[in-house]
């Protein structure tokens, strides 16, 4: 065999480095194919995996996953109004709060959705609004039907752990929710399980609930204000969080930066049917005024911050 020239050594040393290294700098294991152990998916989609392990012979997978890429959000898979949108006039305030939803206030750049709420050019009336009139637009995310005749949800589903990561406007008045209900068309919401609501003017306290029994019985992660279970409590304004719940057949369990919370155990009581998601901000809701921390300048604009939203099932 005749020998290599000087050239050709050392381009085969060259690419023997770089096939012995590639696998390394890919960062997503040995097989370029594959996620590392701490995600699941496959690449170059790795995702984290949910903070519990899933049980023996079961493995997590990415049900339902809108990173907020490009600019617009998948509108097959979230729409801007909720569950009773008739003839396209979207939703308005859900606990007497003072704003109506719009569809162009939800905007997408830099791989965020933006959910503006800004005060109206003008007050509109409406029976859902505080003292019948709305005075600001806001936006809203969920996976509801985009319209009452449809008849079809957006993702309806039944148990996993759903997940986003946001960053909220800590300033009373401005009310953050990101919850869960029934996707039920006759509108029986027989349940709710809250993932984190939040009022502008108490942003160290993430109230985590799950409402049961036709929403007349509950349970609380949060023993009160300042509360929050397991999880520190600080101010969650200034910085970006990730907010999820782990809802299983045999029980219910918050998190916040992957730190459990709190868990509901009493599986006779858990939601057995599919659910659908919600996430916007409320305007001087009930909750806002009965705690004494409405907006004091009526001008002011708010805007909560949408990294992505994911469900994860296992299989």
């Amino acid at each position: 065999m005749s020998e290599l020239s000087p050239i050709t050594s050392v381009a085969l040393r060259a690419l023997l480095v770089a096939v012995l290294t590639f696998p390394l700098l890919s960062g997503c294991g040995n097989d370029s194919n594959r996620c590392d152990a701490d995600s699941i998916g496959a690449s170059p989609e790795c995702f984290p995996a949910p903070p519990e392990p899933a049980p023996s012979g079961k493995s997590w997978r990415v049900a339902f996953s809108e990173e907020f890429e490009g600019s617009d959000y998948d509108h097959g898979k979230l729409t801007p109004c909720f569950d009773w949108n008739y003839d396209g006039a979207c939703t308005s305030s859900f606990n007497n709060g003072k704003e109506t939803y719009r569809p162009e206030q939800v905007q997408v750049r830099g791989g965020i959705a933006i959910l503006t709420a800004e005060p109206l050019a003008a007050p509109e009336p409406n029976d859902a609004c505080f003292q019948g009139i709305c005075t600001y637009k806001a936006g809203l995310l969920s996976t509801a039907r985009p319209d009452v005749e449809s008849g079809q949800y957006l993702f309806p589903f039944t148990y996993g752990y759903v997940e986003s990561r946001m960053k909220f406007p800590g300033e009373s008045g401005f009310f953050t929710a990101f919850w869960m209900v029934p996707a039920d068309p006759s509108f029986n919401y027989r349940s709710e399980i809250d993932i984190m609501e939040v009022l502008g003017g108490q942003p160290e306290t993430i109230n985590m609930n799950y409402s049961y029994n036709g929403r007349t019985e509950s349970y609380s992660v949060n023993a009160g204000p300042e509360d929050n279970g397991a999880c520190g409590v600080r101010d969650y304004s200034d910085e970006w969080v990730r907010y999820g719940v782990d809802w299983q057949p045999d029980y219910i369990a918050w998190y916040i930066n992957g730190v459990e919370c709190g868990r509901f155990t009493d599986s006779g009581r858990i939601e057995n049917g599919p659910m659908q998601l919600i996430l916007h901000m409320m305007i001087d809701n009930d909750w806002e005024r009965e705690a004494d921390s409405i907006l004091t300048d009526q001008t002011r604009v708010g805007r909560l911050e949408v990294d992505y939203i994911r469900v994860y099932q296992q299989y």
